[in-house]
C-alpha cells in the first residue's frame, strides 16, 4: 500500500515561529521542509512527502495510552474520500506531548493535521486504529506491519 503522509500547520501573525517549528519537530523528530502558504489572517506551514517512521510515535502513543476507540473515532470525523486527518494540540505538542483533539478541545490557536492519503483508507485504519472489544484491540497489531498493508 502507498501511502502519503502531510503535514498542516497554522502559524497565526501573534505566535513566535520558532515555538511552532518546535511544535513539528517534536511531533516528527526532525525539522522537515516546509512550503509557507498566505491565507489572509493565516499562514500555513505545509509539509510534504514526510517518512512514514512519522507514523510510529502516534502508533506506539495510542496503544500506550489504550486510547484506540477515542483515536479512531477522532480519525473517523476527519475521514474524507481519499485521505485521512489526525488533528493534534499545537500547545500540547510543544511540551513534547501528544494530545489528539475533538470538536470540544480543538486548540485555541489551531491544530496541528497530520494528513494521511492511504490508498485504501478503510484499510489503513482497520491497522492503525482497529476496532476493540472491551478496550482490548482485537488483533493486535506491530508497525513493522506497515509494509505488508
Amino acid at each position: 500500500m502507498q501511502i502519503k503522509l502531510s503535514l498542516r500547520v497554522p502559524l497565526y501573525s501573534t505566535e513566535n515561529e520558532s515555538k511552532v517549528m518546535i511544535c513539528i519537530e517534536n511531533l516528527l523528530g526532525v525539522q522537515p521542509e516546509l512550503k509557507r502558504i498566505d491565507d489572509a489572517e493565516i499562514t500555513y506551514l505545509i509539509a510534504e512527502n514526510l517518512p512514514i517512521d512519522v507514523l510510529k510515535r502516534l502508533f506506539n502513543h495510542i496503544r500506550q495510552n489504550f486510547i484506540l476507540d477515542s483515536v479512531r473515532q477522532c480519525m473517523k470525523r476527519d475521514y474524507y474520500s481519499n485521505s485521512l486527518v489526525v488533528p493534534l494540540h499545537k500547545q500540547a505538542l510543544f511540551t513534547n506531548k501528544i494530545a489528539f483533539t475533538t470538536e470540544g478541545t480543538s486548540s485555541p490557536l489551531g491544530n496541528v493535521e497530520l494528513i494521511i492519503q492511504p490508498d485504501n483508507c478503510d484499510k489503513f485504519l482497520d491497522w492503525f486504529v482497529p476496532k476493540t472489544e472491551d478496550g482490548k484491540e482485537l488483533s493486535p497489531r506491530k508497525f513493522s506491519e506497515i509494509s505488508t498493508l
